[in-house]
């Protein structure tokens, strides 16, 4: 179980935040100003809202238009019992980690503006830690027993730190140095 969920963070980190790193080096102007590199978190984390959004649907729709139906229908009806206001449940998660996605995104462009590599690891550790926790409740089994809000409440301290840590960073970033005038061409 240990060895299973470090794994499920660690991947997170090299892939999506070494993914986020390699941009920021090629394109320098992702981590010019802290807006821009919010942006990239909230794209990053709706991005990934939808990716999981369309997976859910196929992997609901392929087994019903299968004439498979009866076995969704029975796998849902677990949670269903389980998890009052399930609906909520994927929403709920979403905002969580989408404010997780952000955090660590502004922390790795911050790196990368302020030409320091610790922001990078921050960044690379807070993703690795809500994915590490994700491993958990996936690997234990706590996606099919049991009410789902457990789960998101495993991860709520992450999206609620999220907001003052991407205040912080973003708070931290390093000013443009103005340009000198250029000087003036005599004729």
């Amino acid at each position: 179980l240990a060895a299973g969920s470090i794994y499920c963070g660690i991947m997170t980190g090299i892939f999506e935040i070494g993914i986020t790193l390699a941009a920021a080096l090629i394109w320098r102007r992702l981590a010019a100003e802290s807006k821009r590199a919010v942006a990239v978190g909230l794209g990053a984390g709706a991005f990934e809202a939808l990716l999981l959004g369309l997976a859910g649907a196929a992997g609901s729709l392929l087994p019903l238009a299968a004439g498979q139906g009866e076995i969704v229908l029975k796998a849902l009806a677990g949670t269903v019992a389980a998890t009052p206001l399930l609906w909520l449940t994927g929403p709920a998660e979403r905002v969580i980690t989408i404010a997780a996605h952000t955090a660590a995104r502004v922390l790795v462009l911050q790196g990368v503006a302020s030409r320091r590599c610790l922001g990078f690891w921050a960044g690379f550790a807070w993703l690795s830690a809500v994915d590490l926790v994700a491993g958990v409740a996936l690997l234990t089994g706590m996606t099919k027993s049991g009410s789902l809000w457990w789960i998101e409440l495993m991860i709520l301290p992450f999206g609620l730190l999220s907001i003052p840590l991407t205040r912080y960073a973003m708070s931290r970033w390093p000013q443009p140095q103005p340009q000198p005038e250029p000087a003036p061409v005599s004729a």
